[in-house]
């Protein structure tokens, strides 16, 4: 049986649920500590990108 906290990875992917519930679907696909920005333009990738830094830096990540 393994130590530590067992729950630590169910919790984690709760969360960013949460922190990036408006560009989960949209713009951002994210499993357990994979994040993936996808953009249908080049054009549009760098502000993608931008929006989900920001999302990050506001929730101290």
């Amino acid at each position: 049986m393994p130590f530590g906290l067992k729950n630590a990875g169910a919790t984690y992917q709760r969360m960013m649920n949460k922190v990036f519930q408006g560009e989960i679907g949209d713009m951002l696909e994210v499993y357990i500590d994979d994040m993936i920005v996808k953009s249908h333009e080049e054009t549009d990738h760098a502000a993608h990108l931008q929006k989900v830094f920001e999302q990050a830096r506001k929730c101290k990540m």
